[in-house]
Order: C-alpha cells, then structure tokens, then sequence
C-alpha cells in the first residue's frame, strides 16, 4: 500500500515539473534580474507603502542585506554550468 501511495505522488510530482517548463524560464530571468530590481528599490520610499506596523528602516535593512545575498547568488549560478569544450558541442 506505501509503494502505490509513493509512486502516485511521484507521478504527479513528475507531471507539475513538466507543466512548469515553460515558467521556468521566467523564474530563473527573474532570479537573475533579482540583484537590478533591488538596486532599484534602493532610493524608493516604502514608508508610505507599509502598514503602520512596519517599521521601513528594518525594511530598508532587510532589503539591503537581501541585495548582498542575491547578487552573490546571482554570480555564481552562471558559474553552475561547466564550460563549453574547445571544440564546441559534441
């Protein structure tokens, strides 16, 4: 009875993966666009935009800290593929 349960979840794990093709791609522009974005937002007042409950300095911060993060991510995920061999594709 685990076995089934187990390789119908695995199925259908397989059939969203395939469904989500195409949105992967914009998931990973997005990812690599992340580190822009948040430059952006840098001169941006978000006090106006948050909840009272909000403080937008301890917004400010954590978006500053996630702009450290995100572009140290971004670098290394285009350092994932290995390179191309001398003589182009196989």
């Amino acid at each position: 009875m685990f076995r089934r349960s187990t390789s119908w979840a695995r199925v259908r794990l397989a059939r969203c993966w395939r469904a989500t093709a195409g949105s992967r791609i914009y998931l990973l522009a997005l990812v690599m666009a992340l580190p822009d974005i948040l430059d952006a937002l840098v001169g941006v007042d978000l006090n106006s935009l948050l909840p009272a409950w909000m403080p937008g300095a301890k917004v400010a911060t954590a978006l500053a800290i996630l702009r450290l993060f995100v572009r140290a991510y971004a670098t290394k995920l285009g350092e994932v593929l290995p390179p191309r061999p001398p003589g182009g594709l196989r």
